[in-house]
C-alpha cells in the first residue's frame, strides 16, 4: 500500500469531527470532509480554508464505500459505533484502506479486534480503533509501565480520570452520552489468565491515587485488553477502569449489576435499548472551548508480578479529553498516510507507531508524565507495602 492517499474524515460536522478537522488543518493536512449534510459540510469546509467535501450517509453503506480509493486513510467519528460503525470499517477493508475511529465503546472495540482484524490483515490494511482519549493514553501508560517492569510483569491495571472538578454533565458531549448508553446494554469483557472473557461493566471497583488522593474507578472493557498483550506476551491479566463518576461509582456498580440481571428477562433488553436510543440520540454538541479549558486528563497504569507486588507505574496528565482526541486522531491519520503503520490487521497505537513516537506525540499534544504520580520502578529485592 502506498503512503500517498487522502485522509477522509467521516462525520466531519459532528462535535469530535470538527475538533479533528481543526487539528488536521493546523497540521497542514487537507482532509476530505464527509458526512450526510451537504450544507453543513460546505460551511465547515469554507471556514477551514476551502477543504474538499463528499456527501455520504452511514445508513447507506454504498455511499461510504464510494468515498474511498486504495491508499486512503478513513477516520470515522460517527457513533454510537455499535449502531453505525459497520459500514465504515467494512468499506475501508474492501477498499484496502487504513481505518481509524474515535470510539470508546467496549463492544465495538471487541468487534473490531475479533471480527474484522483477520479480514483487514488479508487486505493489508490496519484497523486502529479507539484512537482518542479512549484509549490511547492507557495504551501508552500501560506500555510504559510494562517496559519499566521488565519480563516479570503478568498483570497491568489502568485507570482513566478527568481533572478539574467540573460536573460530569458539563464535560461530556451528546455523542459520548449516547455511546455510554449503548455500552451499558452490551456484554463487557476482561482479560483473565491470558484469555478474553465476558465480564459485565463495573463488575469491580478499585482506587488509584490521583492528585494526591485516592479516587474510585469502575471496570470497563477497553482496547488495552487486546493491544497490550501483543507488546508483552507474558501479560495474563489486564484490568481497565473508568474514574469519571466520583461518589457515584459504587451506586453505578450496583445499577450495572441490576441491569445485567434484568437483561436476562425476555424482551427487557430490547425495550431498554429502544429507550436509550430515544433519550440519547447523540450529535447534540459538547463542551465549548471555555468548558474544555477547565477539564484535563489523568491516566495511571500499574504493572504487577504474579504475587501481586507492584513493579512499575506510569502516570500521564494534561490535555482535555476531547481536544486530545481531535489532536491524536489527526496525528495518527497523518502518520498512517506518510509512514504506514508497522503492522496490519486490528492493532493498538503502540504497535502501529512505536512507543517512543507515541510518547512524543502525546507530549506535544499536552499529555505527558506527571511529576506527582510517577514514574515508579521497584528496586531489585524490594516488595512494596
Amino acid at each position: 500500500m502506498t503512503p500517498s492517499g487522502r485522509i477522509v474524515l467521516l462525520g466531519a460536522t459532528g462535535y469530535t469531527g470538527r475538533l479533528t478537522t481543526a487539528a488536521l488543518v493546523a497540521a497542514g493536512a487537507t482532509p476530505v470532509l464527509a458526512g450526510r449534510d451537504a450544507a453543513a459540510l460546505g460551511a465547515l469546509a469554507e471556514a477551514s480554508g476551502g477543504l474538499p467535501t463528499a456527501v455520504a450517509d452511514i445508513t447507506r453503506p454504498g455511499s461510504v464505500r464510494a468515498l474511498l480509493e486504495p491508499g486512503d486513510v478513513l477516520v470515522s467519528t460517527v457513533g454510537p459505533f455499535v449502531r453505525y460503525g459497520h459500514a465504515a470499517v467494512e468499506s475501508a477493508i474492501d477498499a484496502g484502506c487504513h481505518y481509524l475511529d474515535s470510539t470508546g465503546e467496549p463492544a465495538w472495540v471487541r468487534e473490531v479486534f475479533t471480527r474484522y482484524g483477520s479480514q483487514a490483515a488479508e487486505r493489508g490494511c490496519a484497523l486502529l480503533t479507539a484512537i482518542g482519549y479512549d484509549y490511547v493514553p492507557g495504551n501508552l501508560a500501560g506500555a510504559l509501565a510494562l517496559e519499566r517492569a521488565g519480563g516479570d510483569a503478568t498483570r497491568v491495571d489502568v485507570g482513566y480520570y478527568m481533572t478539574g472538578g467540573q460536573p460530569l454533565h458539563r464535560t461530556l458531549s451528546g455523542g459520548t452520552l449516547a455511546s455510554l448508553g449503548e455500552a451499558v446494554l452490551e456484554p463487557g469483557f476482561a482479560r483473565r489468565g491470558g484469555r478474553i472473557v465476558q465480564e459485565r461493566g463495573a463488575r469491580t471497583v478499585r482506587r488509584f491515587e490521583v492528585d494526591g488522593r485516592r479516587r474510585s474507578a469502575a471496570s470497563i472493557g477497553m482496547s488495552e485488553h487486546f493491544s497490550l498483550p501483543r507488546l508483552h506476551p507474558g501479560l495474563e491479566d489486564v484490568n481497565t477502569y473508568l474514574g469519571w463518576f466520583g461518589s457515584m461509582t459504587r451506586p453505578m456498580q450496583f445499577a450495572a449489576a441490576a441491569n445485567a440481571a434484568l437483561a436476562r428477562v425476555p424482551g427487557v433488553n430490547s425495550g431498554q435499548r429502544a429507550l436509550v436510543r430515544r433519550l440519547l440520540r447523540g450529535s447534540r454538541g459538547g463542551p465549548d472551548a471555555l468548558a474544555r479549558s477547565k477539564t484535563g486528563s489523568y491516566v495511571v497504569a500499574e504493572a504487577f508480578d504474579p504475587r501481586g507486588a507492584l513493579l512499575a507505574r506510569a502516570t500521564l496528565q494534561g490535555a482535555n479529553p476531547y481536544e486530545f482526541t481531535g489532536e491524536i486522531l489527526a496525528w495518527a491519520a497523518g502518520r498512517a498516510i506518510t509512514e504506514v503503520p508497522a503492522a496490519v490487521g486490528a492493532i493498538g497505537p503502540v504497535e502501529a507507531f512505536g512507543l517512543r513516537a507515541l510518547e512524543r506525540a502525546c507530549a506535544d499534544i499536552g499529555l505527558e508524565e506527571s511529576a506527582q504520580g510517577g514514574p515508579y520502578r521497584r528496586r531489585p529485592g524490594t516488595v512494596p507495602a
